[in-house]
């Protein structure tokens, strides 16, 4: 009886073990019969699952893939809308161009990630999130300062937020996954998707396709004084492809290697802003495409050293047409190549389960070519190493990073001089645990960093300004979060609320030297101060049966604190509304899901003067969507209609680029 008790403890313990390695579930399994041929009766062990945005030591949100059906999510610029601090850059519909910045960072600021390695804009610094598509992410994570995770690339550390997709593969158990979607909606919108995986021994094969095509003729209102028309946004038609191969396998030596093909291809017309007098005029044409490829090797020699290894080549061009200037007999066109070869390596030492370190090491090459006659075609080596240490109770965690960075630009004219940058940027996170019992937590970070001009601000012609000075920025965050245990009504309620503040100095901002001439240059300091809050709940309502509530807010008070000529002291930074906030309430039940969902924004201005004839007003938005699930055999059925913006609100987001109006969009996913 000893040793069946002894066994019984052992068991349970290692459950718990379990349950705090890979994340909270319930676990049900049976005791082994024992030689007497007595059972132990079946040991149960339930834990509560802790929200991620809870116990990190920095702001950290996820949106994973069933919260983008659980909340009504349509593309990935909704998905963005539902995070905190967030501020999208949005030209309006299915084709427009969208960067995200992250409180009161620049675009350039915000390191994207797809499947672990960045993606890169060496031109413009902002990666176009129209690009990616939510069908086939598995999640979507928003992390503010350092991640929690120390075993990154070092290029991901220096980032002061980063923003992960990660895509999805096949499912645990099968060794076929196919699916297939069909979108079509409003204005012409039309788009059949799939993702195939097929699992070969310890080899996992996949490969995803997406098109669409949109007219994207959307109508809106155009005020002149008081004087409103109604319009509609043509010389918008959008044709966009793209194809992931991928290529997953598991060594004997206990390592994984992966990889995968990426191509995107998009050719679209470009309306314009909307001008008085002039609302239809489509004579640009832009085509862009971008192909990268990367693999990455993963090691475990043993519980104390792990090794990681990537390398990534990625190519983009940009064609623009303008069929209204003619130049030598040909219309003027802008074709623009930029390449990329970039190479990391992490190794991890964690001498106890508490304390361990990291070294990281990325080097990186860029250039860019055009078809101008003045072209400088610039280079950049880039070499970052980050040496990171973190220490992780069950009540503490705390984190040190140290970042080195040696930036070399030079270029093919001799008109440009060869410039050399190196710089050691700090940062420390802390976060614990306010009570013995229970989910409720304290945290404070700060970060160093700083940011290279990108070649369009540095080498563009009659534009950038070869001797800008990099960004550099110091930010402060302090959190409290807070995680109900679990009720037999309220499973989930969950809140956080974070303060900051953030100091950037020679900022990079666009100024006219005169009416006909913009320059590029850095302001003396910029001073950032504002809050987010979060909040999740679910409440079981009956046998299946939940009403799902989440919510956001965010406050962003983004000040120029410099003097200038032009009285730009204490002036908002563009485009950076004081206030934006979403909500999201999900009924689910037996019969059809519905979800009742909002995002919006305060007002903002369009230029750092802030002057009246600038202002944009703010908006709010609502939608409904509709989905359910059906299974047919083994397989499941989707359907989903999603009616977005229901109550017609005009507003724009860009100046003069409106947003659409009251639009649907009908799914069908099917998995095999």
């Amino acid at each position: 009886m000893r040793i069946r008790t002894i066994t019984r403890c052992i068991f349970v313990v290692l459950l718990h073990v379990q349950y705090f390695e890979c994340g909270a579930y319930d676990v049900s399994d049976s005791i082994p019969r024992q030689e007497d041929h007595k059972t132990l009766e079946e040991a149960v062990v339930t834990a509560q699952k802790i929200d991620i945005s809870v116990s990190t030591s920095t702001p950290t949100f996820k949106i994973d893939e069933s919260h983008i059906l659980r909340k009504g999510i349509t593309d990935i610029s909704d998905a963005i809308h539902r995070l905190p601090g967030v501020t999208l850059r949005d030209y309006g519909g299915a084709g427009g161009l969208k960067t995200v910045s992250v409180r009161g960072f620049g675009a350039a600021h915000t390191a994207v990630i797809y499947d672990g390695l960045p993606l890169s804009d060496i031109q413009s610094g902002a990666i176009d999130l129209s690009r990616y598509s939510v069908d086939n992410i598995s999640s979507l994570q928003l992390v503010i300062g350092d991640n929690n995770d120390i075993f990154l690339p070092a290029r991901i550390g220096a980032a002061p937020a980063s923003l992960s997709i990660s895509t999805t593969g096949i499912k645990s158990g099968q060794l076929t996954s196919f699916t297939a979607r069909i979108k079509a909606g409003s204005f012409g919108y039309l788009s059949p998707s799939f993702d195939l995986y097929q699992k070969i021994k310890s080899t996992q094969l996949g490969i995803s396709g997406e098109l669409i095509r949109t007219d994207n003729n959307f109508p809106f209102k155009l005020i002149n004084g008081n004087i409103s028309t109604k319009e509609r946004r043509e010389y918008n038609q959008m044709k966009s492809g793209r194809v992931r191969l991928s290529a997953k396998g598991n060594l004997s030596s206990g390592g994984i290697v992966s990889g995968q093909i990426y191509y995107y291809d998009n050719d679209r017309q470009l309306p314009g802003p909307v001008i008085y007098y002039n609302v239809n005029d489509g004579h640009e044409k832009l085509r862009e495409r971008n192909f990268f490829m990367q693999a990455d090797y993963f090691q475990p020699f043993n519980e104390n050293w792990k090794l990681k290894i990537a390398a990534k080549f990625n190519w983009a061009s940009t064609f623009y047409t303008d069929y209204n200037v003619v130049r030598d007999d040909k219309f003027k066109e802008e074709n623009y190549y930029q390449r990329e070869y970039y190479t990391t390596a992490n190794l991890l030492y964690k001498p106890s389960g508490a304390f361990s370190v990291d070294y990281s090491a990325d080097y990186f090459f860029n250039n860019l070519n055009s078809n101008q006659t003045i072209d400088t075609r610039p280079r950049r080596n880039s070499l970052l190493q980050s040496l990171s240490a973190k220490y992780s109770s069950s009540r503490i965690t705390a984190l040190l990073r140290l970042i080195g960075s040696i930036y070399i630009d030079s270029a093919k004219s001799e008109l440009v001089e060869k410039k050399r940058y190196a710089r050691l940027s700090p940062s420390v996170s802390l976060s614990g645990k306010l009570l013995p019992e229970g989910l409720f937590f304290a945290r404070v970070s700060y970060k160093n960093i700083f940011r290279m001009p990108t070649f369009n601000e540095a080498y563009f012609n009659h534009f950038g300004a070869p001797d800008l000075k990099p960004e550099t920025t110091d930010q402060i965050n302090v959190g409290l979060s807070y995680q109900l245990p679990s009720l037999p009504i309220l499973s989930l309620l969950s809140v956080t609320c974070d303060v900051y503040r953030n100091w950037v100095k020679d900022r990079i901002v666009i100024v006219p030297y005169n009416m006909f001439v913009w320059t590029v240059t850095n302001l003396n300091s910029v001073h950032v101060v504002g809050s987010d809050i979060t909040l999740n709940s679910t409440i079981d309502l009956g046998k299946k049966q939940q009403l799902l509530l989440s919510g956001t807010w965010s406050y962003l008070r983004s000040k120029i604190n410099v003097k200038t000529s032009d009285n730009l002291y204490g002036k908002q930074v563009a485009y950076t509304p004081l206030n934006t906030g979403s909500f999201s309430m999900s009924y689910e039940n037996p019969w059809v899901n519905f979800i009742f969902h909002g995002q919006g924004a305060s007002a903002r201005y369009s230029q750092n003067s802030n002057i009246p004839q600038s202002r944009l007003p703010g908006y709010f938005e609502f939608g409904v969507t509709l989905w359910k699930q059906f299974m047919i055999k083994s397989h499941r059925l989707d359907l989903r209609v999603d009616f977005m913006n229901i109550f017609d609100k005009q507003y724009v987001i860009i100046a003069r680029y409106p947003m659409p109006g009251r639009s649907f969009m009908a799914t069908v996913k099917f998995d095999l």
